[in-house]
């Protein structure tokens, strides 16, 4: 029987937040990095739009997964009978009028990341999900990063009226290092969202070489860390992308150690031998949830930037 509930559980609402937060940190963030007054008009208007698009992925998901959950016999909203297909439609279109009401009245640079990063929501959701498990991970990933640009494109603009490979050096933006990691852990995520679609562990050392390279590579960049910095310090930088200063990542630093905290059962245990296809949910939905402190930690961690 269709309920409230079960189109909750379609629009996995309570993660929409994730979505409005990472696009509204990158206003906020390149904003105070480029010493650039803050508005209250942008931010509402990044997070309608970034919502938008994220509740338009979770419904098309469920809608172009439908057949095979049927099979399967997955418990999903549509499967269940707690939602419908008509009611799914109308919430896709509703998701897809938020998005456009919000995007036309962003700086054309940020509406034209909105378009890309709703071209790439599909692109995952119609083509490569049931595909190859690093391209899956790789456009989950950039569908974060995006969204994050949405924001970062709005206060800022096309850095220097073009890009170049000066914006993803670890000397590069600090706006920059913040989205690198939301791709990180985006694609990281989607790994386990993968696994558990195929009921497989992430124990398998494959799956063992992902998790230590998305940890290091994406967390390292995030912080960089003063030896990094040093290091570059001897890199001639790109002309138009100097480098920010470094900034002691003092909230960053305060913002993994509680990602320690909350990550059930300690954090190498998200690929522990015993750990079933079945058990993955908290790891994804805890990942993502960290993100709006993330998000938090590197907005106050700009603002040493002003």
């Amino acid at each position: 029987m269709p309920n409230l509930k079960g189109y909750a559980r379609l629009l996995r609402l309570p993660l929409f937040v994730t979505a409005a937060a990472d696009s509204v940190a990158g206003y906020a963030g390149a904003s105070l990095v480029a010493h650039q007054a803050l508005g209250l008009g942008p931010p509402l208007l990044l997070a309608g739009a970034s919502s938008g698009l994220y509740l338009f992925g979770m419904v098309e998901n469920d809608l172009s997964d439908i057949d095979r959950d049927r099979r399967l016999g997955v418990g999903r909203p549509l499967v269940t009978g707690e939602a419908t297909i008509r009611g799914a439609l109308v919430l896709l279109m509703g998701a897809i009028l938020l998005t456009a009401l919000c995007a036309i009245r962003l700086p054309g640079p940020a509406a034209a990341m909105v378009i890309v990063t709703f071209i790439t929501i599909n692109l995952y959701n119609l083509a490569v999900k049931e595909g190859p498990s690093s391209v899956a991970m790789t456009v989950m990933g950039l569908c974060r990063l995006f969204n994050f640009g949405i924001g970062v494109l709005a206060a800022v603009g096309i850095p220097s009226g073009r890009i170049d490979m000066g914006l993803f050096l670890p000397s590069g933006p600090l706006w920059m290092r913040h989205g690198l990691m939301l791709f990180f852990v985006a694609a990281l995520a989607s790994g386990y969202s993968v696994a558990a679609r195929s009921n497989v562990t992430v124990s398998t050392r494959p799956w063992q070489v992902v998790l230590v390279v998305a940890l290091i590579g994406g967390l390292a960049l995030w912080m960089a860390t003063p030896l990094v910095n040093a290091l570059l310090a001897t890199v001639p930088q790109t002309a138009g992308h100097p480098a920010t200063r470094f900034v002691p990542p003092l909230a960053r630093v305060f913002a993994l150690a509680i990602l320690a905290l909350l990550w059930p059962g300690r954090l190498w245990s998200a690929a522990g031998p015993k750990r079933k296809a079945s058990e993955y949910a908290p790891f994804i939905d805890r990942a993502l949830y960290w993100l709006i402190l993330a998000d938090a930690a590197f907005v106050l961690d700009a603002m040493t930037l002003r």
